[in-house]
């Protein structure tokens, strides 16, 4: 039975394939793309072995089989996006070996930089969570009459932590924390005297003053840690007390 070799949106018989084997992995293309790049090493390597009427014949190319296929995406699309385990700079020594141009847009959308990206937006979120979490709990302390606020290791409230409070960096910390117990409560912290001595994360809770609250004020829009605590990934992000509560 004839193949049917289908090429975008049009369907016709064919038996013009050409079957190849690129570091051990099997592919098997349409002539037509590969005469579209008739100059290229591949181009003429495909046409020798034609010409020669070894039509069934698998040419072999001692090269990266999975990079291939992301070579040959390209061929057919003019353009690509490559995963994070395919570096640009790879790609193109691929491309440069098959004799092919760089004519299109070659993209890392999902390269290891924008993994790490990825991992400190992650890093943020959870340094957010963790704060707010303390936040609320020196807010619970605090209406209970505790003005020093003891965060124990193994407690309650460190386990619904993602990260114990000295993973993160002091001053980051702090600065978020403030703002949210500034945001939902009114409430500062800083750091008693006894934290020196403790193993604990202590904190000295008290309500915030006119003072503080002008200062405050005037600090907006600069780049202080209140105007920059909720800036994650670029995107200003809006997390409730109530949201947190339910988890």
């Amino acid at each position: 039975m004839e193949d049917i070799f289908v090429n975008g949106d049009s369907m016709c018989p064919s038996l013009h394939k050409v079957k190849l084997n690129v570091g051990g992995k099997s592919f098997e293309v349409s002539r037509s793309l590969i005469h579209q790049y008739p100059e290229s090493m591949i181009g003429r390597l495909v046409s020798d072995t034609w010409h020669k009427s070894h039509h069934e014949e698998t040419i072999f190319i001692d090269r990266d089989g999975d990079i291939f296929n992301h070579v040959l995406n390209y061929m057919r699309y003019g353009s690509i996006e490559l995963p994070a385990v395919v570096p640009k700079a790879m790609f193109q020594r691929e491309l440069d070996f098959y004799g092919l141009e760089i004519t299109g847009s070659i993209k890392e959308e999902s390269s290891i930089e924008t993994l790490k990206e990825w991992k400190s937006c992650i890093e943020q979120a959870e340094l957010h969570h963790d704060m707010l979490l303390i936040a609320t709990h020196c807010y619970h302390e605090y209406m209970m009459s505790k003005k020093e606020v003891r965060i124990e290791s193994n407690s309650h409230v460190e386990r619904q932590l993602k990260h114990s409070p000295f993973h993160y960096h002091y001053g980051d910390a702090m600065r978020v924390l403030n703002y949210y117990l500034h945001k939902y409560y009114g409430l500062k912290a800083s750091a008693p005297q006894t934290s020196i001595y403790s193993t604990d994360f202590l904190l000295e809770v008290k309500q915030i003053s006119d003072a503080d609250d002008r200062k405050h004020n005037l600090s907006k829009g600069g780049q202080d840690g209140y105007s920059t605590a909720m800036t994650l990934c670029d995107e200003t992000v809006s997390v409730t007390a109530s949201d947190l509560m339910t988890h």
